[in-house]
């Protein structure tokens, strides 16, 4: 075979090599499309109207059946929110209560979710929802001081929780075997407020699952302004003498105790002593 026949073959050869990668990125790249539109996208009718759930798996479908149900005090007090009010919802996870709260278009709305797999479905729902003109999410943590740190998993699935910043400790003050450590930035409220001058939370909800009394005391400068309303804080009242610190820490600010809420779904089981403790300032 002559050079130029040669060049020629190889040539064909090679180009189709090139055509056939592209026809299989594109046949992937169509079926990754088609899986994401067989993945539900369940709707959820509140009083004040629908909010949509991307929900790719068991955990994030659970969550968004249980929106109305699960912590039915924390929708309550969303309820109490005033047009133009400023809500931070801390540890938002997918971010049933941002959106819940997002349905009155005249909230200001940070979300704050460190977890990579939860900050996708969050920014997902805000997307599907169109909030994204009221609702801010960030892929942060906070705690009593600011700095690069770790934010340890106890596993990743989407939806999950029971993770924690900075230390492995779980909800009830246990250390826990991290199954994945996520590289994290991570800030005092007082700093983050002083840093970057977001707009200031009238309500924070703080739903972190170990690490409340450092976020609390990482926002001493921030509790007693008259600007701030409410605070809700998920704690285990079966840890006494931490749980009354991070309370006295709270009224030693101005906030005064409200109320001690769960859902009656955990008044047994594991959970039965959590409870989310609601403040306002008198």
């Amino acid at each position: 075979m002559a050079i130029g026949q040669k060049t020629f073959v190889f040539s064909v050869q090679l180009l189709r090599k090139v055509v056939s990668v592209f026809d299989k990125r594109l046949v992937e790249s169509a079926s990754a499309e088609l899986a994401e539109e067989m993945i539900p996208i369940i709707t959820k009718a509140t009083k004040f109207g629908a909010i949509k759930f991307f929900c790719p798996g068991k955990m994030p479908l659970g969550r968004a059946r249980s929106l109305l149900s699960k912590e039915p005090e924390t929708i309550e007090w969303i309820n109490t929110f005033t047009d133009n009010d400023t809500f931070w919802d801390i540890g938002a996870n997918v971010g049933l209560y941002s959106l819940y709260a997002g349905l009155n278009p005249s909230l200001t709305i940070l979300s704050f979710e460190p977890s990579p797999a939860n900050y996708y479905l969050l920014s997902r729902n805000i997307e599907i929802n169109k909030m994204d003109d009221r609702i801010s999410a960030y892929c942060l943590a906070f705690n009593d001081i600011s700095g690069l740190n770790t934010f340890y998993m106890q596993n990743t699935e989407l939806g999950g929780a029971l993770n924690s910043f900075a230390e492995s400790v779980d909800c009830q003050g246990k250390h826990f075997t991290a199954s994945f450590k996520q590289a994290m930035v991570g800030f005092s409220i007082d700093d983050f407020i002083k840093q970057f001058n977001p707009p200031f939370p009238n309500h924070i909800k703080i739903d972190v699952d170990g690490i409340e009394d450092k976020i609390i005391n990482g926002a001493k400068n921030t509790l007693p302004d008259e600007r701030l309303k409410s605070l809700l804080v998920e704690l285990d009242s079966g840890r006494e003498q931490y749980t009354n610190s991070v309370i006295k820490v709270i009224e030693n600010a101005g906030l005064k105790f409200h109320a001690k809420k769960h859902s009656p779904r955990f008044d047994t089981g594991p959970y039965a002593s959590i409870y989310n403790y609601i403040f306002v300032r008198s």
